[in-house]
């Protein structure tokens, strides 16, 4: 049986599974480990190595390990290009296939075939897959969690550096107000609203909780947050003109705390906000359907 192990690399967590050709998941549930995006070259490929064992604790065959991750990152050649983002910055200039091969003491991850894809891209193909009537219809996803991810799709396929959309697709190191985007509509940003209303740093799931609470306050930082992506992402909407918003990424499980925020420049635009919870899953399936055509 061929088989596929499939990770989904985030600055906190990754996320991994092991997916056949007819996209059988082996784990009910994705397995979570630490990520240690913030530690030294070495502990961060032991990390993988570990991680890419306990997927295969018995050393099975395995067809390909895909790897969906965020950028910038030369996805030709496995090599990372992440810095000044609080993430994987060990891992500068490294080509990963050839550093964790080397590390492999037993044989199963040299014989794999190594597969890197963009994260939003890899969600943006499997969002296609879970809902075939996107298939012909202009979209733009977007991923919010340690930081602002997106593609976008025009019939099906990923399009980048046309109207409306930035080289590679990506926004996140897009100037915005006294710095870049990324800074604005993540988890960052998130904390820096609710240090200016709160007079302390709260994530999304602290603050979610106050907000269903009923904290004022904590309310009325969702609004705002909800407002700035609506504000950072006006002039992807003017110049790609989707038809569909998809919402991905930890801080979706938030939209109902945030949607009031952005309803007014989404129902403006005429677009449907569409909110994925599942965003590990479909990037599982981006991926594989992804290392399926590179065959």
């Amino acid at each position: 049986m061929t088989r596929y192990i499939v990770l989904d690399v985030g600055g906190t967590t990754i996320k991994g599974n092991v997916v056949t050709q007819e996209n059988e998941l082996f784990f009910p549930e994705e397995k979570v480990f630490d990520a240690c995006s913030d530690k030294t070259r070495e502990e961060v490929l032991l990390n993988f190595l570990s991680i890419l064992n306990q997927l295969n604790p018995r050393g099975d065959c395995v067809q390909s390990i895909c790897f969906a991750f965020p950028g910038p990152f030369d996805y030709a050649r496995g090599i990372s290009y992440m810095k000044g983002i609080s993430k994987y910055e060990a891992l500068y200039g490294l080509e990963m296939q050839k550093a964790l091969q080397d590390l492999d003491e037993t044989g199963w991850i040299k014989t794999a075939s190594f597969h890197f894809v963009h994260d939003i891209e890899a969600f943006a193909y499997g969002i296609c897959r879970r809902y075939p009537y996107l298939a012909d219809k202009r979209v733009f996803c977007l991923c919010l969690g340690t930081g602002a991810g997106s593609a976008f799709l025009a019939n099906g396929t990923v399009v980048k550096g046309t109207k409306g959309v930035p080289e590679n697709g990506w926004i996140y190191n897009v100037p915005y107000k006294e710095s870049i985007i990324d800074d604005y509509i993540s988890a960052r940003g998130l904390a820096r609203l609710s240090k200016e209303k709160l007079g302390t740093e709260l994530d999304g799931y602290h603050l979610k909780v106050l907000a269903d609470d009923g904290d004022e306050r904590a309310v009325e930082v969702f609004l705002r947050f909800g407002e700035e992506i609506g504000s950072a992402i006006q002039g992807f909407l003017n110049g790609f003109h989707p038809q569909v918003l998809v919402l991905g990424g930890n801080l979706a499980k938030a939209y109902p705390n945030f949607q009031d925020g952005l309803h007014t420049t989404a129902s403006h635009e005429g677009i449907e906000v569409l909110v994925e919870h599942e965003t590990s899953v479909r990037i599982f399936e981006g991926l594989l359907a992804n290392c399926m055509r590179r065959k």
